[in-house]
Order: C-alpha cells, then structure tokens, then sequence
C-alpha cells in the first residue's frame, strides 16, 4: 500500500506544479482551428512570392537515377539521360579460360514514373562512355555536366510505362537445372555479345585487377530515350541504382571443366551509392509561362510553377510581418501556415508533386532548416508539412516557431525557400544539416502567388494574446 500512496503523492505533486506553470512563449502549440476558442485568427500578413532557377542541382550519389523525354505542355520539354560506372565483383577478377557468352543483360529496377503510362512508347538506347565517370575520391556531379559518349549503338529496347508490373526471368543455377522466378519491376536490355566479349570477357587481365583500372579502360555506359520514336507527351522514369546490386549487369557465360560445360551468373554492379550512377538533365523552357514568369522582373508572381529536380523554387517573403506585433504586446504564435493553392484545372492530367520543403538561408547563405523541424530543437515537431492535399488541393508548411523567431527578431529572414528538393537523412550534418536533392519524384506543381486574388498564397497565423 505504501507505494500506491506514494505513487498518488508523485501525481498529486505534478498536478499542482504543472497548473501552476506558464508557458511564457506557448510556441508550437497545436491547436485545431475549428475548436481553437481561445486562439485569435490573422491572414493580413502580405506574402510575396518569387518563381527562381537554381545554379544547379547534384545528380549523383542520389536515391534514385532518372531517364526521360517529356514534353509539358504548360513547363516545355525536360530531358534526363543516365551515365553509369560499372565497379567489378572483385579485385583481379577473371571469367577464367574456356569461356563463351551466352548474354549480357543490363538490369535497371523500375521504382517511379511521371508522365503519360498510357499513350506513350519509349525506345530506350545504351551507348559506352567516352569519358571516365569512376572516380575514387567519390567526386560530386551537378546538372550542368553534359557527357562525352560514343555514337555507336550497343543496344535499344522498345516499351510502355508498365512500371509496377513484376516479370518472370530464367533463374540461373550453377551445377543444377536452371529454373524460372519473379522479380520486382524493372528494365532488362542485352547488350550487344561482340562488344561484351571483346571489351569484358576476352579483355587483358591487367583491366580487371582493380575497378580504377577496369573504369579507366571501360569508362562506363550511357542511357537515354530516342527522342524521335517518343510518342506523344512522353514521361520520366525513376531507377533504383543507389540500392547495393539493384542496377547491374549480368553476364551469362558458359565455361567448360573437364567436358562439362555449365551456365555461370557474374554481375557488374552499378554503385550509385558511392556516386558512380549520374542523371544528366535538360530543360527547354523556351516560349513557356514558365519562362516568362522567370523573366518577370516583379518582386511577387501571380503564379508559380514547381518543378521536380530542383527544375524550380520559390523565395517567400513576410515584408509586413511587424503588423503582428500591433495585434498585442505580448502574442504567442500557436500556428503559422504558409499556404499554398493548387491552381485549379492544372492538376490533370499530370498530378501534383507530393511533397513540397521548405528552408531559409542564414547570413552565409547557406541552407538551413526552420527550427520547426530542426533535430534536437525543442520546439521541433520533426513534420512541417508540405504535404499535397488532394481534397483542398493545397500545400500547408506549418512553422510557428520560425515565425515567431522573425517576429522577436530571434531569426533575421535572409532568405525563404519553397522547393522540391527532397531531404535525406543520410547527408544530415549534425552542426549544420542541409537540404540534399535526391530526385525522387519526378512532377509539377502550379499554384497562385501572393498576388493572385482566386488562387493566392497567404500566411495564417492562430495566435494567443497572453496579456
């Protein structure tokens, strides 16, 4: 019995001190506006949106590898093309003496597509690199990189968006009967048996001692979509080449050992998570809103048009956030969403992009997160928002603490960003993390800007007055 009384004292005790307390900044709290009575409600905040293009974007060591040919009526024609090192299963790796090819079959798992599935056929082309893309310093690309590659054709595959359909492929089995099993979606071209065997199979044993020296001789491959026999709008294709063995090519070979002769599996891996898997973009705005928007010297776009890949973003600006302060003295923001709306009849065909991020720049103009969802930040709810509602066809970035932070002058607003680029984990820097791209949705977004009267961008802020 003693410890059930001492346990009704603890909680009697943590009662009285928690109703006593006062949260003198009462940030973040989540309120919901349909039974927020005790919060006060404004939208007069002017916002400004401006539609920009970046410098440029990282394509390597990204979680996934795009190739595409579409043609957007509204944002113009985005192209991306794939260039690929192929790293060995060893060092001083050797298919031995007696050896013939049987196939070479190069192997990209399917993990996205934008674009039109059903009208379109796509000709898929590989060519062999003219330049060395293997690098073992793990050196970074940006999209401005245009690749060197050799004109001859090594194969081409005709087929359709069917990119959530599983396959059945023979299962090669050594010292036993072969057999047959399902894989996930995915692309698998032959490439062509001469070049194979001349180039891999029959090559000096000195290219195969090292990946550098097997990159140095081979360089690597290059893969794009025939823009002529691209019919209709076309599409982009997403690629798994980050995953370990995903993206490879297999090598079917037949060996003979004392008059036995049996089918043996070696695959090339393409690392794309040691950088060795690069997308090659393109964009062709030319005689677009898109391009005219981006030529638009005013300081606020009506309209604003998101594109993937870092195609675009916006800077979002508060020039009237002090009008706040005359709400009271004293105000604790509970929420501020910045919202954005879709622009309506634009969704379709194509849907929204899913996700949208946003950021802020400190006084080096380096990009940081808000503190809204900065790790280890206390006010951090470590989800933001940006989320594509299909129902009100809106974006919500919901950052009380950031805006609070510029209202007390806590935070200066050298710069806010909204922007497709994804965020991974994996790149995070504990001092200081970053937004990385990761070109992992492929799509579009067009919303209103802050001076669109139907469709306007607009800060809403659910604040408490705590004088």
């Amino acid at each position: 019995m003693k410890f059930i009384k001492s346990d009704l004292l603890t909680l009697l005790i943590g009662l009285f001190i928690l109703g006593g307390c006062k949260n003198p900044s009462g940030i973040g709290l989540d309120v919901d506006p349909a039974n927020a009575l005790s919060s006060n409600l404004d939208t007069t905040v002017t916002v400004t949106t401006k539609l920009l293009r970046p410098d440029s974007t990282l394509v390597n060591f990204t979680e996934k590898s795009a190739l595409g040919y579409f043609k957007d009526p509204i944002f113009g024609t985005t192209t991306n093309n794939m260039a690929v090192a192929l790293t060995l299963p060893n060092a001083s790796f050797s298919f031995g003496a007696n050896t013939s090819l049987d196939s070479a079959v190069l192997v990209l798992p399917l993990s996205g597509f934008y674009g039109d599935s059903l009208n379109t056929n796509y000709t898929l082309e590989v060519r062999q690199l003219n330049e060395l893309l293997y690098n073992e310093t793990k050196k970074t690309y940006y999209d401005n990189k245009k690749w060197s590659f050799k004109s001859n054709l090594l194969a081409t595959k005709n087929f359709g968006a069917r990119y959530r359909d599983s396959i059945i492929i023979q299962d090669i089995i050594v010292g036993k009967k072969d057999t047959v099993k399902k894989v996930i979606p995915q692309l698998r071209i032959k490439l062509d048996p001469t070049f194979i065997t001349n180039m891999i199979l029959k090559s000096d044993t000195l290219n195969l001692v090292s990946n550098k020296a097997f990159s140095n001789y081979f360089k690597g491959l290059y893969i794009s979509l025939n823009k002529n026999s691209t019919t209709n709008n076309g599409g982009t294709f997403l690629f798994d080449t980050y995953s370990t063995g995903a993206a490879r090519l297999d090598i079917f070979y037949k060996k003979k050992t004392n008059a036995i002769v049996d089918t043996l599996n070696t695959s090339l891996a393409i690392a794309g998570s040691n950088g060795f898997a690069v997308t090659e973009l393109t964009w062709d705005m030319a005689g677009t809103a898109v391009q005219s928007t981006l030529q638009n010297p005013a300081t606020s776009n009506n309209k604003l048009y998101l594109q993937s890949f870092n195609g675009t973003y916006v800077k979002v600006d508060f020039p009237d956030l002090n009008k706040l302060k005359t709400l009271g003295t004293n105000i604790a923001i509970n929420r501020a969403e910045i919202v954005l709306k879709i622009d309506q009849g634009s969704e379709t065909p194509y849907i929204p992009i899913p996700r949208l991020r946003i950021y802020r720049w400190d006084i080096a103009n380096r990009p940081q997160f808000l503190p809204d969802e900065i790790p280890g930040e206390p006010r951090s709810t470590g989800v933001i928002g940006g989320f594509y509602n299909a129902a009100k066809k809106e974006y919500v970035f919901n950052c009380p603490g950031y805006i609070q932070d510029l209202l007390s002058g806590r935070l200066k607003n050298y710069g806010t960003f909204i922007t497709t680029t994804d965020f991974t984990r994996s790149f995070y820097n504990i001092l200081q993390p970053q937004p990385v791209s990761t070109l992992s949705q492929p799509a579009r977004s067009v919303t209103g800007g802050g001076t669109n009267v139907t469709y306007r961008t607009f800060l809403r802020v659910y604040y408490t007055n705590l004088n």
